[in-house]
């Protein structure tokens, strides 16, 4: 579902165009643009909200209160992207398209969404890059060594797929001690579910010895909060649609791929 914000329940897709940025912008989301073009509500050729640019954080919600008026929208292409949009000021790509969807209005419309609430077919790619995991990865244990006086130098991660939905990582960390370069190791295994929810388990930690002692004692809380957690990857949910052929690829970084739809 997407956010809505306007004085009354959108009449034409224009009105539904602009409640959809103001929607957004209201959750603190700058959208680079948002299209509907079509006769009417019941009627719209493409809907496309492009996210490119955009900053969002865990923050972000979506109003999920009951419709004050029901509404029938009617899209033969729906179609959100982000090239890429950020998310906890790490870049993603996001791609959904959709075919013959039909939405509804939930919520008041100072504060509601449009929910999607069926179509004959869809797909969602969200990809991060091999890069950017490394660094995302290097500022979360520089910002946990630092506190211990332990300086991260450099991260590498390694990322082996365990079958369509579930892959191994190992995050390899160098570190300076006092005046010793020593290597610690993270170990777990990452699975996705058909409602896009991550869940991490299996975390080990393993490499020299003094080091690892050391990060044992300040990381192991962190890790047993982190173990068999569940993460959402998208921060808007698909309404009454669900995903069929969820699959994770890591050619190039981590990709999640799903389809959706009645066919």
């Amino acid at each position: 579902m997407l956010p809505l914000a306007a004085e009354k329940i959108p009449a034409t897709p224009a009105e539904l165009a602009s409640a959809l940025a103001a929607g957004f912008a209201a959750r603190g989301v700058q959208v680079k643009s948002v299209r509907a073009a079509g006769a009417g509500l019941a009627e719209i050729a493409e809907l496309h909200v492009d996210l490119t640019g955009a900053r969002g954080t865990r923050d972000f919600r979506v109003s999920t209160a009951p419709a004050a008026e029901p509404a029938a929208v009617r899209v033969a292409r729906f179609v959100v992207t982000g090239e890429p949009v950020e998310f906890e000021a790490t870049p993603l790509r996001l791609n959904l398209e959709a075919e013959d969807v039909e939405c509804g209005f939930s919520g008041v419309p100072g504060d509601g969404a449009l929910v999607l609430a069926s179509a004959a077919g869809g797909s969602l790619v969200l990809a991060i890059a091999h890069e950017t995991l490394e660094a995302l990865l290097h500022r979360l244990a520089k910002g946990v060594a630092e506190k211990q006086g332990v300086e991260v130098r450099q991260t590498k991660l390694t990322l082996t797929a365990r079958g369509p939905r579930a892959l191994s990582f190992c995050c390899t960390v160098t570190a300076k001690v006092f005046v010793m370069t020593a290597e610690l190791a993270l170990r777990g295994e990452l699975e996705v579910d058909e409602q896009l929810q991550a869940r991490l388990s299996g975390l080990t930690l393993g490499g020299d010895a003094m080091i690892t002692k050391m990060a044992t004692g300040f990381a192991r809380p962190y890790l047993d909060k982190l173990e068999g957690r569940t993460i959402p990857l998208l921060a808007f949910g698909l309404g009454g649609m669900r995903l069929r052929d969820v699959e994770l690829a890591t050619a190039g970084g981590l990709e999640v791929r799903a389809k959706f739809g009645r066919g």
